[in-house]
């Protein structure tokens, strides 16, 4: 169990390279990383001078209650966020250093003083600063507090990577990548509703009595972010002994999470990599016995029967339908794809909980606010899918463009198939919103706008796939053109706002002129006018999908 000093110093070098090169390899990773930096820097910094002035100028028991309260969630974050991080972070898979000789010891050292490299850290090292800095009212009170938060600091980061270890084979497992992907959306999505809980109405009145109560300390002293609260709340007292005595039982838990890591950590390099699941699933295909045909659906067959043809493949060429099933199944299957599709939901969630969350609002009950920004939303979401139709497809749209299939007909395919999604989305919005607004006069009007928006925006979306594709990297990797990505649809979205002018106007006019006739004559021409522009869009650019195909692969296709 011996430490060499120089393993550590190699090791830190070989975590310090292999953060480099990927910024060297992927210069677009070194921007995202310079923007997680000013994030972290942004909040953590924040939450630490707030906590530091709580701490400094609230009153007993509040001002305990806050720092029981932010050493509970640095633990309860720690513990998650190396989860979501395992996929994006080629320091966090110790498989990778199973070839090195080095001792269990050496090799939980090195993680613990490779962290120090992750960018999250910092966010961690500002919080703990600002407890220390928070407590420090005397010498003795400093020294014990930066003890405290330094033997906090290791069980954090032991606690995080205990983590790491008995989950490691789910983590390097596809299914887990696609599911963070899916979890990182829709908590992203989910921070309005959040703040809504957490700060809403008088929600917050409640959290300050809560501090002043002491509701939180009870149940939160017996976890080991309590531990260490109660180490320094006891030297704040003048209670020297408990205080020295719960920082032995920290460090007691410290050393207990350690040697579990090291148990796990030994059990998981060793065990030999088998695929199980694998080879289930290999003895699974070979045993599968192929359903035979029916004499009756054989082509040849005496007994075979041609095939109805029904009203939708009559109105719908089968080439455009076989194209957008197999879109909505991409939709459903591929995990990047189902994360741009949660914002819809957490959409329908905030128009369900919102009103709920302040009834008070001027914007709900009451007011048709709710029904009119419906069409905004749906239009944000067409355009999200809808953006970079072809690009999509990624090393698949080669073998589409093989196809004798008319460039029209896969742009309609795959038009139809977000149509499909967002009229859908689109009617349950209108529905929360009617009922939410009791507007029951501006349903039409709505649904107008709203249909011929939609053709507006698959429009401009398909002039946009075409002349302007981007690359979509595979689950698990991240985008280099994301602020591309978002300039374009910030200005699709301006685009369509200006070309449905004539729209708004040719239904509000008659609305705030009580002239409500007028719309037997504007509500066709609407329609006509959504319909007409994105077919003439589509018929205009579709041709140039064959005289750009080398450009548009060379763009979607690229490794």
């Amino acid at each position: 169990m011996a430490i060499h000093a120089d393993k550590l110093r190699w090791l830190f070098w070989l975590r310090w390279k292999t953060l480099t090169r990927g910024f060297s390899r992927r210069p677009a990773s070194l921007v995202g990383a310079i923007v997680l930096l000013l994030i972290v820097l942004g909040v953590a910094g924040t939450v630490a001078v707030v906590t530091f002035v709580a701490y400094r100028n609230l009153t007993p028991p509040a001002n305990s209650e806050v720092l029981y309260l932010v050493l509970t969630g640095v633990l309860l974050i720690w513990i998650m966020l190396p989860l979501l991080e395992f996929t994006s972070n080629e320091g966090l898979d110790v498989s990778k250093l199973a070839l090195f000789p080095l001792t269990r010891a050496e090799l939980m050292a090195s993680l613990l003083f490779s962290t120090l490299l992750d960018i999250p850290t910092i966010g961690l090292v500002l919080l703990l600063a600002a407890v220390i800095a928070g407590w420090a009212v005397s010498v003795p009170m400093a020294i014990l507090a930066f003890f405290t938060m330094l033997i906090f600091y290791v069980l954090v980061v032991g606690v995080s990577q205990l983590v790491l270890a008995l989950f490691m084979s789910t983590l390097q497992s596809r299914r887990f990548r696609d599911l963070s992907i899916i979890i990182v959306a829709v908590f992203a999505s989910s921070c309005y509703l959040v703040e809504q809980f957490v700060l809403g109405g008088a929600r917050f009145l409640h959290f300050t009595q809560s501090l002043q109560s002491s509701t939180y300390s009870p149940y939160l002293q017996w976890l080991p972010s309590g531990v260490a609260a109660r180490s320094i709340l006891m030297a704040i007292q003048g209670n020297w002994g408990a205080s020295l005595a719960w920082l032995g039982l920290l460090l007691v838990i410290t050393v207990v999470v350690l040697y579990l890591w090291q148990l796990v950590l030994e059990r998981s390099l060793s065990s030999p990599e088998v695929s199980g699941s694998a080879r289930v699933r290999n003895r699974r295909r070979q045993q599968a016995v192929p359903l035979a045909v029916s004499p009756a659906a054989r082509p040849g067959s005496a007994n075979a029967q041609p095939a109805g043809v029904s009203i939708w493949g009559r109105i719908v060429s089968p080439q455009v339908s076989a194209i957008a099933l197999k879109d909505l199944k991409y939709y459903w299957r591929d995990p990047q794809l189902k994360a741009r599709m949660l914002p819809a939901l957490i959409y329908v969630i905030i128009f369900l909980v919102g009103p709920l969350l302040n009834p008070d609002s001027s914007r709900f009950g009451g007011s048709a606010f709710t029904l009119v920004i419906v069409p905004l939303l749906v239009f944000l979401f067409l355009a999200t899918l809808s953006l970079n139709t072809l690009g999509l497809e990624r090393d698949s749209l080669t073998t589409l463009f093989l196809f004798p299939v008319p460039p029209r007909r896969i742009l309609w395919g795959k038009n139809l198939a977000v149509f499909a999604l967002g009229i859908v989305e689109f009617l349950i919005l209108i529905a929360v919103g009617v009922f939410l607004s009791h507007a029951w006069n501006l349903v039409l009007p709505v649904l107008v706008v709203g249909l011929a928006g939609m053709g507006v925006t698959l429009g401009c979306a398909n002039f946009a796939s075409v002349y302007f594709p981007q690359y979509e990297r595979p689950t698990g990797q991240t985008s280099q053109s994301g602020c591309l990505r978002a300039v374009l649809a910030l200005v699709m979205l301006a685009a369509t706002a200006i070309l449905l002018v004539p729209v708004v106007l040719a239904l509000a006019l008659p609305y705030f002129l009580r002239a409500e006739w007028i719309w037997g004559i504007t509500i066709p021409l609407s329609l006509v006018y959504g319909i007409a522009f994105h077919q003439v869009v589509t018929l205009l650019v579709a041709p140039r999908i064959l005289k750009r195909a080398p450009e548009i692969l060379a763009v979607t296709t690229r490794e």
